[in-house]
């Protein structure tokens, strides 16, 4: 695969089993994409740890691990931004309910963090939950 302008768009779609090491795929296929249209390692790596984030919570939390479930990723780069969406086939999540992990006793849970880093790393993230279940995340980075 040559290198792609860094003005053009591309769209990817990948598709993996509700286990975490199958997460790999989705890194491998990230850091390409980073290479492919000049992202810096920074940014690359904040995009990382924010899919990655969405991918273990759509396997572990929405899927459930279950083997007839799986997770769907779709990364789209255009010259202004990356947009990542990660369906998975779970039953649904309400992110409001989720605490702040840097606010009074959650700064020593271990729950929450993903959310909060998600946060963080984005520009933007938004979740949807569909009407038969599931979870749709969204998650854009300006470039």
């Amino acid at each position: 695969m040559g290198g792609a302008r860094p003005n053009s768009s591309e769209t990817v779609h990948l598709t993996i089993p509700s286990r975490l090491e199958e997460l790999a795929q989705v890194h491998a296929l990230l850091e390409e994409l980073g290479r492919r249209h000049g992202m810096d390692e920074d940014y690359v790596n904040s995009l990382l740890i924010a899919v990655i984030e969405a991918g273990t919570n759509a396997v572990q939390h929405g899927n459930m691990f279950a083997d007839d479930k799986v997770v769907k990723f779709e990364v789209t780069v255009d010259p202004g931004n990356v947009h990542v969406r990660v369906d998975d086939l779970g039953r649904g999540f309400d992110p409001s309910r989720v605490l702040n992990p840097t606010e009074g006793e959650q700064l020593l849970s271990p729950h929450g963090r993903g959310l909060f880093l998600m946060r963080q790393l984005m520009d933007e993230v938004k979740f949807e939950t569909g009407p038969e279940h599931g979870t749709t995340v969204f998650l854009r980075k300006a470039r």
